[in-house]
């Protein structure tokens, strides 16, 4: 019977039962909209990299992030093909621009890509197709994940309407014949795709001797981990001053580098990290008052309950019980409210935040803490319930 007592007092009192409910689900929607929001950065920061066709990247050792890779010697690639565990090296070519939108004029920041000739290191198998039309300089592919304020026809996202459209990219002019799509980064809100030669006309350094990262791609069945050790060492063997210049990673490892980067190392990462304490703190605080209070008001029937014989702790496994019922009952309306306010924030702003298991059980984990902790809290108010104070 004791442990229907929470259910059969939140009966007998609605309207405290739905204040407490809603404070709870309020505190966990805070929860899942700060991860979700944190969820988003982390596959942003990573969505060019998850694209990319290889398992090694070579990146220098004065890396910060993918659209400021830095740049190092071309040599490198050149040693590291001759490792026999290696398949393909190629060179490729990324950093921030000026563009100017062809609709208001305005100069805007845009990521800029480069491959050699004829190769797409992308798995865009779409690029195949298009790449051929990038023989000249003053021709790009403009990603169609770029945002509408980069100047599209339509005002709203660049498509066909766009083929031929003219802009100027760092200076000089470019004309758009055609697009793909594969994603910005959070660095910038928009890319293009231009070649060797045009990027070279817009870099500060010489493309023909420097790259911005080594794209490697290894013979089937080699361990990418044993593949990156192998070849740091055969560059520190064979050209000890390019080694020192130069770090050899592997894909998730470079991509784990991206996220924390992202994550750690800039207030966006920061800001939803502390937002998600700070709802966990706002939680257990609303937690605490619904249950102190509740142990406040029914601190004659405790004691009543103790004059009959209740000990100490069966008294408090009711409170605990009712902490429980709380984490439980209000985490439903907030998962389904989250999943709510994520499709709209995909639809109006095309933010990738999306559920997922791991983030409903983290919540769920996270609720139960939330709430074990305030219950905690709450049981201390009990020592207050003695049958001596009924008469």
């Amino acid at each position: 019977m004791k442990h229907w007592v929470p259910i059969l007092y939140w009966l007998t009192h609605p309207t405290r039962a739905i204040v407490s409910l809603l404070g709870v689900a309020f505190a966990l929607l805070l929860v899942f909209v700060q991860l979700g929001f944190r969820g988003a950065v982390e596959r942003t920061a990573s969505i060019v990299y998850g694209r990319l066709d290889c398992d090694l990247v070579i990146q220098a050792r004065e890396y910060l992030h993918l659209y400021e890779p830095r740049s190092f010697p071309r040599s490198v690639l050149d040693l590291s093909a001759a490792s026999e565990v290696v398949e393909r090296v190629e060179p490729f070519w990324i950093m921030l621009q000026r563009w100017q939108s062809p609709s208001d004029g305005r100069y805007r920041a845009i990521g800029a890509m480069a491959m050699p000739p004829g190769r797409n290191l992308f798995d865009e198998p779409q690029l195949d197709r298009l790449l051929p039309a990038l023989s000249t300089p003053h021709r790009i592919l403009i990603d169609r994940a770029t945002r509408a304020d980069y100047g599209p026809r339509n005002g709203k996202r660049f498509g066909d309407d766009d083929l031929e459209l003219t802009a100027e990219l760092n200076g000089r002019e470019v004309q758009i014949v055609g697009h793909f799509l594969i994603g910005t980064g959070l660095a910038t809100n928009g890319a293009v795709l231009i070649n060797e030669v045009g990027f070279g006309m817009r870099a500060p350094y010489d493309t023909r001797q420097r790259c911005s990262l080594g794209l490697v791609r290894l013979k089937p069945g080699t361990n990418r981990d044993q593949a990156a050790r192998s070849l740091t060492q055969l560059l520190q063997q064979r050209a000890p001053d390019l080694a020192e210049s130069v770090v050899v990673r592997t894909l998730p490892q470079a991509i784990r580098l991206e996220h924390r980067h992202w994550l750690t190392g800039t207030p966006i990462g920061s800001i939803f990290q502390m937002g998600v304490a700070l709802a966990f703190c706002v939680g257990a605080a609303l937690v605490y008052l619904v249950l102190a209070q509740d142990v406040a008001n029914r601190i004659k029937e405790f004691a009543t309950m103790k004059a009959m014989g209740y000990r100490q702790r069966d008294i408090a496994w009711m409170v605990m019980q009712q902490a429980w019922y709380l984490a439980l009952l209000g985490f439903v309306p907030a998962a389904l409210l989250a999943e709510l306010l994520y499709r709209l924030t995909v639809a109006l702003t095309g933010i990738p935040i999306e559920m997922n298991g791991w983030r409903l059980a983290g919540v769920l984990l996270l609720s139960v803490a939330m709430c074990t902790l305030s219950g905690l809290g709450a049981i201390r108010k009990l020592a207050k319930a003695e049958p001596a104070e009924l008469f």
